[in-house]
């Protein structure tokens, strides 16, 4: 299956960077942001059900940046393991830097920890989660607001994507799937068009969309959603990708 990773043919540095905007600001703003996010994901959930009929994979991802004392690095990545119920990490290295790691699941759900020590005390901790089946996306909206809430209870500037897929059977070129999706984009959601990438077999378009909060910034304007059309030549069908704010999975 031939795969690609264009978003960033966008100029999407700022994913790179953490460009994700939110407006977490304490716990006077943590319930409100977790009920935004938590829509979103609805969002996106339902998206995948009109665009593709049944997903075959979700992944949400947080990530962001701690600082501290790096004696107590090991002992900070272990406390926020256990806080989800995780099994202990595991210290490897990985280009250079030491990593503590997870590979488990929570109700079911399988999740990918992942922190890793930077120089000057920084860490940078990524956690993931992939859902597969109906009743691991039934899971997915309390994980996503635990996972994000003891990520910042453990001091880390942590901000969400998500990525949802699946193949239609249209039997049309990446750019015609492309043009029946981004109709029903802009009839539900009053999706504006601001950035475009095409070639021979795919078509990716990243939105404008005023219902959303989560954003990113490219150059001079803001995202919110990326969708991506990709055909698969050995099945014959079109992957379609929706990642809010961008993709940040291989489509």
């Amino acid at each position: 299956m031939k795969k690609a990773v264009k978003w960033a043919a966008f100029g999407l540095i700022g994913v790179a960077a953490l460009g994700f905007t939110g407006f977490y600001a304490g716990s006077g703003l943590a319930k409100m942001q977790a009920g935004y996010e938590q829509n979103e994901l609805r969002t996106l959930l339902d998206l995948g059900h009109r665009m593709v009929g049944e997903p075959e994979r979700v992944v949400i991802k947080w990530q962001g940046t701690w600082e501290g004392n790096a004696e107590q690095t090991e002992a900070a990545a272990q406390k926020l393991s256990r806080s989800l119920q995780l099994p202990s990490v595991t210290e490897v290295k990985e280009n250079g830097h030491t990593t503590y790691r997870v590979i488990g699941q929570k109700d079911t759900v399988p999740v990918r920890f992942n922190w890793q020590e930077m120089p000057g005390g920084q860490s940078y901790v990524i956690i993931q989660l992939e859902a597969s089946t109906p009743g691991q996306w039934s899971l997915l909206s309390d994980l996503q607001a635990e996972f994000g809430n003891k990520m910042r209870e453990a001091g880390i500037d942590a901000k969400w994507n998500a990525a949802l897929q699946g193949n239609v059977d249209d039997r049309l070129k990446a750019a015609e799937t492309m043009e029946r999706i981004e109709g029903e984009l802009t009839d539900r959601l009053d999706a504006v068009p601001k950035e475009t990438y095409n070639d021979a077999t795919t078509a990716s378009n990243a939105y404008q969309v005023p219902s959303l909060m989560s954003r990113v910034r490219s150059g001079d304007t803001w995202l919110n959603m990326q969708v991506a059309v990709h055909e698969d030549d050995e099945s014959g069908k079109n992957r379609v990708t929706i990642g809010l704010p961008v993709i940040t999975i291989e489509y």
